[in-house]
């Protein structure tokens, strides 16, 4: 039913809906009655005097945003936990980026400014409370070296600085270079990055975001499989190897194997390229990820170099084809080292004069090596 009734209105308060008025084309009816719909969303925050009426020209754009986000079915309401939730137990897979772009329009936003507002102003609209300030220049490619997230939930502020930095490596050649976390805020530190595959995250926004991003592809890619192994290594409380076709297929041969092949594919160089160092560090990962032995200590450190090598083997057979195996690996590398080994346990020393394999042979008369 249609009522009509006369109002008076002063000049200041067609100020106030001029907003409204413009959004409905100057229709003084429909701004009122859009101008009551908002106020009974939320009566409580209009009991008091409000912000707007201390200030008649200020534009205030935000108080119908949430409610005309849910009418366009551009967001829909989740409960905090929930949503705090899935984005914990989605930590470490990086953000998809076209959902990023759903959030961060590329083609309107064209500078550091323009970034910042749209941060800020879609952090007021979803309620997330979180202010994004940043000292770069105008352009997005030029001297942009960090930015601050201040407020707001731990976790959104997380998410939020991801998208950021996402849509900054895709778009503005930057890279993010490292994260400095406080207890209300993060600043992440930027660095010029020239992206030539588009398709691949920057090295920094795979490090700092996407830690376990393989994994949770690859198990939606194989599902089954990932399912299957997990259960098998669950119930065989992770006592099981994990080989190669090629290396299993040269064990059944009645082979040694070589495995230079795996450090290689994995540092991306020869072997006799990787510094020991770095070779020792690289050895504890593949091989313990293999579960071949159930453990490998490493001392590093110059001038003190060796490895420490943890197994539940009993077959002393079995322990000196383990020491010929990685006996050729160093080999490989010329790395000049000696081999003892007790019940269990295998140590490599870089630091003392090269014994050969032949030595060790020659130590233990009567244990030959598998050739």
């Amino acid at each position: 039913m249609l009522i009509r009734k006369n109002v008076s209105l002063d000049e200041v308060h067609l100020q106030k809906l001029q907003s409204l008025l413009e959004k409905n084309g100057g229709n003084l009816s429909a701004a009122i009655r859009e101008a009551i719909d908002l106020v009974s969303l939320c009566p409580e925050s209009y009991g008091t005097q409000d912000v707007s009426s201390e200030n008649p020209g200020k534009k205030e754009s935000f108080p119908g945003a949430g409610e005309e986000l849910l009418r366009n079915e551009e967001c829909v309401m989740v409960n905090q936990q929930m949503i705090k939730w899935l984005i914990r137990n989605s930590a470490g897979k990086l953000i998809d980026e076209d959902i990023v772009h759903e959030l961060i329009n590329p083609y309107l936003i064209n500078t550091v400014p323009e970034l910042i507002e749209y941060l800020n102003t879609i952090s007021k609209q979803l309620g997330w409370k979180i202010e994004v300030s940043t000292s770069c220049g105008e352009n997005l490619q030029n001297g942009c070296t960090s930015m601050d997230f201040t407020g707001g939930d731990r976790d959104m502020r997380e998410f939020l600085v991801e998208v950021a930095c996402i849509f900054l490596s895709r778009w503005a050649g930057l890279d993010a270079e490292a994260l400095h976390r406080r207890s209300n805020s993060i600043t992440v530190y930027l660095r010029p990055f020239v992206r030539h595959d588009m398709l691949e995250a920057t090295p920094g926004v795979r490090n700092l975001f996407g830690s376990r991003d393989i994994l949770f592809r690859e198990i939606e890619r194989k599902p089954a499989f990932w399912m299957t192994l997990a259960e098998l290594y669950t119930k065989f409380n992770y006592q099981r190897v994990n080989l190669d076709k090629s290396l299993f297929e040269a064990l059944l041969a009645g082979k040694l194997p070589d495995i230079t092949k795996y450090f290689e594919v994995k540092a991306d160089r020869s072997l006799r390229e990787i510094p020991l160092q770095e070779l020792l560090p690289l050895f504890k990962y593949l091989v313990v990820a293999s579960q071949l032995v159930n453990d490998v200590e490493i001392c590093a450190e110059k001038g003190k170099e060796c490895i420490k090598i943890r197994h539940d083997y009993s077959e002393e057979s079995v322990v000196l084809k383990l020491i010929k195996l990685f006996s050729n690996l160093f080999e490989a590398g010329l790395h000049r080292f000696s081999v003892t080994y007790v019940s269990g346990l295998i140590i490599f020393d870089f630091s003392l004069p090269e014994i050969s394999v032949e030595d060790v042979v020659k130590i233990s008369p009567g244990l030959d090596f598998y050739e």
